[in-house]
């Protein structure tokens, strides 16, 4: 009977463990790595419909490289004008984070829909009333005129209304209209005693060519607040904000977000937001 010699037993079962270990090597090799799910970021523009189309999606690859630098995940972007479309996303839970200068959407998503803050944009933006006529001390002077404003759904048109609320009513005849540049336009023909554009409007360049002043300004209001989905984990939340906060006036992402800079705060100031516009 023939019999194996114990140190050819040894090499074989060495020659096996090394031949299987290779081929877990070579095996694991060519598995693709996981790849991290993308952040989904919306930006919304809502600007008044100031006769721009939207601007290509490409203007945000600062921003879109910087934070996905900074999670070290990809980042998907949304680009839209559409109000209705961001507040849906924002009720479905179909996306990660929001920014947009309706800050209005921005309350609404932390007051109702358990969303969280991140952070906003600086400077804030003003409600300014213009017209032909001397300031004013408060907006009950302007009792009984027609004022032209943004329409009642957007932003700014519910922020006039509630400026003018606060101290009148319903004592004036609001004439809406689709443009910023359109209230500029009123005024400047006599179809409207007084307008309200936002200060952020390209239209309040030409005010002063067309003898028109501001008249009266409202209180401040959040520039592109920054909201985060309630799933959005707070160490991504804490990146975000960090990383936006830490862009200075020169970034080529605050310009093209029509900012100046990010701050931590405003959180208190936006959840009050909601309360002031549906107030009654």
């Amino acid at each position: 009977m023939q019999t194996t010699k114990p140190g050819k037993c040894m090499n074989r079962l060495y020659l096996t463990l090394v031949a299987g270990s290779l081929a877990t090597i070579l095996l694991t090799s060519f598995v693709p790595k996981a790849i991290a799910a993308p952040l989904k970021l919306v930006v919304h523009e809502d600007t008044g419909a100031e006769g721009d189309p939207l601007p290509p999606v490409s203007r945000y690859n600062a921003l879109k490289r910087s934070l996905e630098t900074a999670l070290g995940r990809p980042v998907e972007l949304s680009l839209t004008r559409d109000r209705q479309r961001v507040l849906d996303w924002m009720e479905k839970n179909q996306h990660d984070v929001f920014m947009t200068n309706a800050a209005d959407l921005a309350a609404k998503a932390l007051t109702s829909l358990g969303y969280e803050f991140i952070a906003s944009g600086r400077p804030d933006v003003t409600a300014l009333f213009i017209g032909k006529g001397a300031p004013v001390e408060n907006l009950k002077a302007l009792s009984g005129m027609s004022v032209s404003m943004p329409r009642a759904e957007t932003m700014y048109g519910q922020v006039c209304a509630a400026e003018l609320r606060d101290f009148m009513g319903r004592q004036y005849t609001a004439r809406l209209s689709t443009e910023y540049s359109a209230v500029v336009y009123a005024v400047e023909n006599n179809l409207s005693t007084v307008g309200c554009i936002p200060s952020i409007a390209r239209a309040k360049e030409t005010l002063a060519a067309k003898g028109i002043k501001v008249v009266y300004e409202g209180r401040p209001q959040p520039a592109m607040p920054v909201v985060a989905s309630p799933g959005l984990p707070a160490g991504d939340r804490a990146v975000i904000a960090k990383t936006l906060t830490n862009y200075d006036e020169e970034s080529p992402v605050v310009k093209s977000l029509n900012v100046t800079g990010f701050t931590g705060g405003g959180e208190i100031r936006l959840r009050a937001l909601t309360a002031w516009l549906t107030h009654k």
